[in-house]
């Protein structure tokens, strides 16, 4: 997959430049690019401030819109603006505050209501539903936690083989309390299923 030349030209000469390029695009267009600046901040740099600041251009930027492919691009956004500052992934490369993490919070919210409002298929919203019971189990409601995941999973039945299914609800059970190992060896016996094991065994490390 080639790199969004907004990236490149940041890379080669410097948020000014890029930020000007960004100007000439659509605002479908515009979102790509802010969206994989946010990606290369995330993984390559390493920046946690700089995608708040890349996010809310973003947010500026679509205020008041109601182009659909923008939207959507802007969903893309939300959705990691969130996910990056979930302390639940255990990552120990940047360092997350529960400031952060709960600054991040009305972002996962704003991605379920994208979802919904564009009408994305049924995997986009379980994930949409995930994200929000994250949050809300980092905010300690591990009630909402568990109703969200459990929303999560009736939405991923079908998907990657219920893998994700399965997550979901072994984030259900943790969130509840109860113990989610027979759900997390069944992930662990099936192919690639360790990965969604994984992440829960993660999550329970950090949220309990």
């Amino acid at each position: 997959m080639s790199e969004n030349p907004i990236v490149t030209k940041f890379k080669e000469s410097g948020w000014e430049i890029a930020m000007s390029d960004l100007e000439t695009l659509n605002l479908a267009e515009q979102m790509k690019a802010l969206n994989a600046l946010i990606i290369h901040h995330r993984w390559e740099l390493k920046d946690l401030q700089a995608i708040v600041k890349l996010s809310s251009i973003a947010e500026e930027k679509i205020n008041g819109s109601d182009d659909e492919e923008a939207m959507s691009g802007f969903k893309a956004i939300c959705f990691n603006r969130a996910a990056f500052f979930w302390r639940g992934w255990g990552d120990d490369d940047v360092e997350i505050t529960p400031e952060a993490e709960k600054e991040a919070a009305p972002y996962a919210m704003k991605n379920l209501e994208l979802a919904i409002q564009l009408k994305k298929p049924d995997i986009a919203v379980s994930r949409a539903e995930w994200a929000v019971g994250a949050f809300a189990w980092a905010a300690g409601d591990n009630s909402e936690a568990a109703k969200r995941f459990d929303r999560a999973a009736e939405l991923a039945v079908g998907e990657e083989d219920d893998k994700e299914m399965k997550m979901d609800r072994a984030y259900a059970m943790a969130a509840r309390g109860e113990d989610p190992n027979a759900l997390l060896a069944e992930l662990d016996a099936a192919e690639e299923g360790g990965f969604f094991a994984d992440q829960v065994r993660s999550a329970m490390k950090v949220y309990g």
